[in-house]
């Protein structure tokens, strides 16, 4: 029932009703609703309207908006008081459950309002819960406290046990069953025709809701027999454990090597400074002698190595060497499919894909299987293409050979370097610099913040104004620390925006976290502070939305870009960077411009293989040659804009040997289905092993594969994303779709103000506004038209 879901490109850990972010959850007749000051209320619960703490109004500048949240400790108070609040609300529905009303004598429009006021008390559970839980879990990722940090865990480790109990509760189950389906029990309810009808006769967003809480429930086996749930219990359990296992051994566990020979030492140094290596590879067994030398698995120094050497030999050796790092986790993996697919049958299920994709956008593993034939179909040639042109490449360099999946990299990076080279040097553009040279300078975090605001003003109607942080909200300081500094002279880079639109008013805020420091998470994410919820009157008979029935959503961006690259008062930026800092801007404007009566909906709370269409959308601007050279870039000493010939190139480049990575997130992706399908690649169950699987599937797509090698055992998304990694690409092809046919021509600077605002408001009105409170099929269709097509995203590739 709660659905504790983590950021948008985080972890997404599957707790249920809640539907809390961790990336991105009762009653009687009595109604639940925002009161004028914000507070929640609820009838035969009066004293919830006197001490309940979560206010929408703050009167006093506090970390998150929460209020009394000044100090560590308070965090524990307030998550204490959340329990407190919602044990209230439990024993308020179980007294409804159990009491004899003669319910079968009211008329359909009580037994609807009573529907109504059900899912409603659900959700304000959630909301009460998800408002400390989350803004814990960005406590614990990012304070500079570890005072903080200390207390944000604790309390994060309080709620998440909190909400397994509140999975587990048979009451809240009930609830749902006999107010809103009407089918929980004939000796509760009378099953007739009136009863049936009751969800037939909610809201279309109240049916999405009821059908949501009641999968999220029944995914967890509620629905079973004790006996069974206490096995499907126990086998979850299990499951934790082997994903925590799985995810640690790949955080947790590096694998050191010595490489030997002048040669190839030689080879090292010319790439990685004896200095960088010794940060990244720490061990007191290092060697560096002249004649051996000890490296790491770390992805960064692999990463950089395949990508620039051109020592074939040493390449092979970093590649095997990195690519069989963590071997035990082929047996953890192998443990962990067979419990997932143990715990999907006992609940239901033919496998654990279908039950991960039962309430996903596909639907089921027949339609990824449909989807990725399509994929594989319009990017094979594509795919040879590439695979020709690097083949090219090493026969004029190396005298030719097979490509081993060691040399995708260093080709790969150098014939897209001889292609950015030669389209300057044709077009007049550029010096005889390196290509990297021709776009370095014109992308700054400040040129960036500035086109984010031109495109929601001009999208949108948007204004996205910047305000001044009081000390209490700030997390990128040590207030704790008797050596506190103030923002002027801490280095401090956090930024707060609030956003508002000239007819529907205040839309939420947004806090940019962007630069590396101690103890920060490392990645970067889109995390949901407070989720938006616009509640109708309906007690009162009144369908006005006005703001005293409105929580405004709060949104960081949390990213770690360069710091080292700062030029006086701007901090210079590569594309890549941009790329993502727009990309989560995406998903934070999903969640700011959502209006849904339930948090549980708002958002990102969506399908997970669509959540990502509105982030891909967006960074689908740092790509578009109009508005790169009108808004986005600058250089940073001459002030000038990049021409718009040399936006096309760096357009260009994108799509250089796309094809190779189409290929190669279908091969990951199809594999990912193999594991969790009604066969699982499980020697234990009978099934061949995963490692067997990788090589055949790789081989099948002419993928390039080393034999004896394991790449999948550090494939984390296996666990946060298992059966779900077809998502990407699903997303990325809505989001080509939508922008090719309702964006890219009102970017252009030969558009109207008026295009480019009918182009923004469609999106926004028709997709965004509804988070996860409509389906997103219904959205894409009214967006597009028509049925979506993957043809528009192999336009850009082709």
């Amino acid at each position: 029932m709660v659905s504790m879901r983590p950021s948008i490109t985080m972890l997404h850990r599957s707790f249920r009703l809640l539907s809390c972010r961790q990336q991105r959850r009762v009653g009687s007749v009595g109604v639940s609703k925002l009161t004028r000051d914000g507070r929640l209320s609820f009838q035969h619960c009066a004293h919830l309207v006197q001490n309940h703490s979560f206010s929408t109004q703050q009167q006093q500048p506090t970390l998150f908006s929460l209020p009394n949240l000044l100090h560590p400790s308070d965090f524990i108070l307030l998550a204490n008081t959340a329990i407190r609040e919602c044990d209230a609300v439990r024993r308020t529905l179980a007294s409804s459950l159990t009491a004899v009303d003669n319910d079968k004598d009211y008329d359909i429009s009580h037994k609807v309002q009573k529907a109504k006021q059900t899912l409603h008390n659900l959700d304000d559970i959630s909301n009460i819960v998800c408002t400390v839980i989350d803004a814990a879990e960005l406590c614990r990722s990012v304070h500079a406290s570890s005072q903080w940090r200390r207390g944000a865990s604790d309390a994060f480790g309080i709620l998440s046990e909190y909400i397994g109990s509140l999975n587990a509760d048979e009451r809240l189950y009930q609830s749902l069953r006999k107010f809103v389906f009407a089918d929980y029990d004939n000796d509760i309810i009378a099953n007739d025709s009136n009863d049936l009808s009751i969800i037939s006769r909610l809201p279309a967003e109240y049916q999405r809701m009821a059908h949501a809480m009641r999968k999220e429930f029944e995914r967890d086996g509620i629905h079973l027999t004790y006996t069974k749930r206490e096995e499907a219990r126990e086998l979850n359990n299990v499951i934790v454990g082997l994903e925590s296992l799985f995810t640690n051994n790949i955080t947790e566990k590096t694998k050191f090597y010595n490489i030997e020979g002048k040669e190839m030492i030689q080879e090292v140094d010319k790439i990685v400074p004896r200095h960088v290596l010794g940060q990244l590879v720490r061990t007191s067994d290092a060697s560096n002698s002249d004649s051996s030398l000890t490296l790491s698995s770390d992805n960064l120094l692999t990463n950089t190595l395949l990508a620039h050497s051109p020592s074939s030999a040493l390449r092979k050796e970093v590649y095997m060497q990195s690519n069989t790092s963590i071997p035990e986790n082929i047996n953890v993996l192998d443990s962990l499919i067979r419990h997932r697919h143990l715990h999907s049958s006992l609940l239901g299920y033919p496998s654990y894909a279908h039950r991960v994709l039962s309430d996903r956008m596909v639907g089921s593993p027949d339609q990824v299987k449909e989807f990725l034939y399509r994929m594989e179909s319009r990017s094979s040639n594509v795919f040879k293409r590439d695979m020709n042109a690097l083949s090219l490449a090493k026969e004029h360099i190396e005298g030719g050979g097979e490509i081993e999946p060691w040399d995708v990299p260093f080709y790969t990076s150098l014939v897209k370097a001889q292609r950015q080279h030669q389209r300057l040097k044709e077009d007049g553009v550029g010096d005889d610099n390196d290509d990297e040279s021709q776009f370095h300078g014109y992308f700054t975090v400040e040129n960036s913040i500035e086109g984010m605001k031109v495109l929601v003003q001009d999208l949108f109607g948007i204004t996205m104004k910047e305000v001044e942080i009081p000390m209490e909200e700030r997390w990128d300081i040590d207030t704790t620390s008797e050596q506190a500094t103030t923002p002027e002279n801490s280095g401090s880079d956090l930024q707060k925006f609030e956003f508002h639109h000239e007819e529907d008013g205040p839309l939420g805020t947004m806090f940019f976290d962007l630069f590396p420091r101690d103890n920060k998470f490392v990645h970067a994410a889109h995390f949901t502070i407070r989720c938006g919820q616009y509640r109708k009157n309906d007690e009162e008979g009144n369908s006005r939305q006005d703001d005293t029935n409105h929580q405004l959503p709060i949104v960081a961006l949390v990213c770690n870009l360069s710091p080292s690259s700062s030029s006086g008062s701007q901090t210079l930026l590569s594309h890549s960077e941009v790329e993502t800092l727009y990309h989560e801007f995406g998903h934070g404007l999903h969640s700011l411009l959502s209006r849904t009566s339930f948090q549980h909906l708002s958002g990102t709370r969506a399908a997970m293989d669509f959540v990502e269409t509105p982030s891909h959308l967006f960074e689908s601007c740092t790509r578009d040659p109009s508005f790169l050279s009108r808004v986005l870039t600058k250089h940073y000493m001459t002030g000038l804009p990049m021409s718009e010939k040399r936006a096309e190139h760096l357009a260009m480049s994108q799509t250089d040997f796309r094809g190779i990575e189409i290929q190669t997130q279908i091969v990951h992706s199809k594999f990912d289905q193999a594991l969790f399908g009604e066969n699982p690649c499980s020697p234990s169950l009978g099934g061949c092993s995963s490692t067997e699987m990788f090589e055949r599937l790789h081989k099948q797509a002419g993928v390039s594969f080393a034999h004896g090698t394991h790449w999948h055992s550090r494939f984390g998304h296996l666990i946060t994303y298992g059966a779900g990694y077809y998502g990407y690409l699903y997303a990325q092809t809505f989001a080509a779709d939508i922008w090719l046919n309702t964006l890219a021509l009102s970017m252009s600077s030969l558009s109207s103000p008026e295009t480019i605002r009918r182009g923004g408001t469609k999106v926004w009105k028709e997709m965004l506004i509804h988070g996860g409170a409509k389906d997103p099929k219904e959205m894409i269709h009214t967006v597009l038209g028509r049925e979506p097509s993957v043809d528009p995203f192999f336009q850009g590739v082709s």
